[in-house]
């Protein structure tokens, strides 16, 4: 996602995430905050590519980075005793699967914070999906076409180290198999790791957050990440929003960081307080905001922002 300096309009999209507005040519570049010095606190791991960074953040825990497209996807591995879990398979470009083989040689399962592009198009390459049983994950489960999110792979939205097989022009979004439907609450057990799915609505109606217990680490997707964060679309619900933030808040005493689904990871626990201010201080036209687009608003807080729906979805 886009820091704020670089913040452009980006237009609704059904079933995508959003679309740039092109930029005048002496604008600020969203690569130009690059690279984060955030990511230099963990370990670079060498994986003979160059399309994605991994960093291993804990013993058994990897963050699998894409710095070079403007989204600044993020998935996550989790390796138990028994089995390893990808979280997230990002948007389809470069050999998402040899680079796990590389990490981890355990059966491995597949679980997406949401079915946004940017979050399921690498879920094709993988035998074994777990989703949520919701309207909105079995349509984009069915993939897309160009037309569809080709207008989120332009020369604008690539920084360098584009694989050389991948095309812009034919970039598509890959059908894939659920074959597991996961429940609210549910424990995944990956040996001696539990992993607790937590539904939390609200950036689109099939995100859920995960909470590794043991680790005390909260995966949050697109409902948080230390930017502006996007409540707008047709199929977000801000009010939905509101209610998963209370959720998530609860789990403030269980966990001591959060894993973003973009731009920066092992973000401190202490944003879901700031983030349920944040909730309040809108739904209370607490806090000024800037008009983004006719039906966009801006609300700024420290580290992040909301842009929701003008008027407001309460």
């Amino acid at each position: 996602m886009l820091d704020r300096i670089a913040l452009i309009v980006w237009l609704i999209c059904l079933v995508s995430s959003c679309t740039p507005v092109p930029r005048a040519q002496n604008d600020t570049h969203w690569y130009d905050s690059m690279p984060r010095a955030s990511w230099s606190k963990y370990q670079l791991i060498d994986t003979k590519q160059d399309w994605f960074e991994v960093y291993q953040l804990n013993t058994n825990t990897y963050a699998i980075y894409e710095p070079n497209q403007w989204q600044e996807a993020i998935s996550y591995l989790l390796i138990g005793s028994e089995k390893a879990m990808l979280v997230d398979t990002l948007q389809g470009i470069g050999d998402l699967k040899s680079l796990v083989a590389q990490l981890t040689d355990l059966p491995l399962l597949v679980i997406n914070t949401h079915s946004h592009f940017d979050h399921v198009s690498g879920n094709y390459q993988f035998e074994t999906i777990y989703g949520v049983n919701n309207t909105f994950t079995l349509i984009n489960a069915k993939g897309h076409d160009n037309a569809v999110n080709g207008q989120e792979m332009t020369a604008d939205t690539f920084w360098k180290n584009l694989p050389p097989e991948f095309s812009m022009e034919s970039y598509e979004n890959k059908p894939y198999q659920i074959d597991y439907y996961v429940a609210d609450g549910e424990i995944i057990e990956l040996g001696e790791r539990p992993i607790e799915v937590v539904f939390i609505p609200g950036h689109s109606p099939d995100s859920i957050m995960l909470i590794d217990k043991n680790n005390r680490l909260m995966l949050t997707g697109d409902s948080f990440y230390p930017a502006p964060l996007y409540l707008y679309s047709e199929t977000s619900s801000f009010r939905d929003f509101a209610n998963s933030v209370k959720t998530m808040l609860s789990y403030q005493d269980r966990v001591d960081f959060l894993l973003p689904g973009h731009n920066e990871t092992m973000q401190s626990v202490a944003y879901l307080a700031k983030l349920q201010a944040a909730v309040l201080a809108v739904q209370d036209a607490a806090v000024p905001s800037k008009l983004e687009d006719e039906d966009v608003r801006n609300y700024e807080f420290e580290g992040f922002s909301l842009l929701v729906k003008d008027p407001l979805d309460k």
